[in-house]
């Protein structure tokens, strides 16, 4: 940290900032890896279970674009936790991924997974969707 004055406040304000953008970069990296588990599991999932492919690689670009583009900033620009500087300093020893986050995202993304192939054998049920190629584009 290199302090370009001799107030004291300067300090304070740097690690509320520094922890503000440590918190941020965490809730974005764990909603974006948690989402894309879940893709992984539908498709993997669905094919083990022989169904039609829940999700085409168009829709898998767009869910990569779209859904997770912009939630993923929105993330990244929340506001500061009013009681930030009220927690315990993060232990240097400890990664990104400590205290828990890893079995949260695997957790979050068999359930998205999980919830997706159920909305999709549900739809396919009761309303006969099917996914059909041809020419390279689908029709349902």
């Amino acid at each position: 940290m290199i302090l370009t004055d001799d107030n004291f406040v300067t300090i304070i304000e740097a690690v509320k900032t520094g922890r503000h953008i440590y918190e941020n970069i965490k809730k974005a990296i764990h909603f974006l890896i948690a989402t894309n588990i879940g893709e992984i599991v539908a498709i993997f999932m669905g094919l083990l279970l022989g169904l039609d492919t829940p999700l085409l690689a168009i829709q898998l670009l767009w869910i990569n674009l779209v859904t997770d583009s912009f939630p993923a900033i929105a993330l990244g620009l929340e506001p500061a936790d009013k009681n930030i500087m009220n927690k315990k300093p993060n232990d240097a020893k400890k990664g990104i991924f400590a205290d828990g986050l890893w079995s949260k995202i695997f957790v979050e993304g068999a359930m998205i997974g999980v919830i997706t192939l159920f909305a999709f054998s549900l739809g396919n049920n009761l309303y006969g969707l099917k996914v059909r190629k041809n020419n390279g584009f689908c029709n349902t």
